[in-house]
């Protein structure tokens, strides 16, 4: 009996599709037509610009990074953005990817990046902290929301946001950044 229960716990949904079958396969009162509509979701792009293990991406960030954007369902998220090392911060990479020095860049657009904390959808009350991987200099200071981040030096870089909202938390983002003058690849 023990592997009865077992077997209807894994497919239940299968055994219940099949009792449905049954149900209405035994009846001759009418039948269900089913049409099937087109699915509303994108597909979701990864782009270059994250490093060591961050994905930059145009798919749905998590309901709590959404608030202040207005995006028809289904439809591809208009800013790259990546999602940190604890689930619980977001980066959206306005530049598409970071190129080192100062803004604006020779095309006119700037290093900006939107940092966000599930606890600070704002970006209020973070301090963001960059370096480069495996390095401890030079280091770059921000605070959360949105910034121009003009980082010195190509490479990957390691930025640590961190904010005392409801007890000390930390999440890491990853960002590549290309050499000064360089200008990054268009997203279409």
């Amino acid at each position: 009996m023990e592997a009865v229960g077992r077997y209807i716990k894994v497919n239940g949904a299968g055994l219940a599709a099949l009792v449905l079958v049954l149900a209405f396969g035994c009846t001759t009162s009418s039948r269900v037509t089913i049409h099937p509509q087109p699915s509303q979701t994108a597909t979701a792009r990864t782009f270059i610009g994250g490093c060591a293990g961050t994905v930059l991406t145009d798919a749905e960030p998590p309901a709590w990074a959404q608030g202040g954007w207005t995006v028809d369902k289904g439809a591809s998220w208009p800013v790259p953005w990546a999602l940190g090392t604890q689930d619980n911060t977001v980066a959206y990479v306005f530049a598409n990817q970071l190129v080192a020095g100062t803004s604006p860049r020779r095309d006119g657009s700037q290093n900006k990046i939107l940092w966000e904390a599930r606890d600070s959808p704002s970006g209020a009350n973070i301090t963001v902290v960059g370096h480069p991987m495996g390095k401890s200099q030079p280091t770059f200071t921000i605070v959360g929301g949105p910034s121009i981040t003009d980082v010195p030096t190509p490479g990957c870089w390691v930025f640590q946001l961190s904010w005392d909202l409801n007890g000390r938390q930390t999440s890491t983002i990853n960002l590549d950044v290309l050499p000064a003058g360089s200008l990054p690849p268009a997203v279409s």
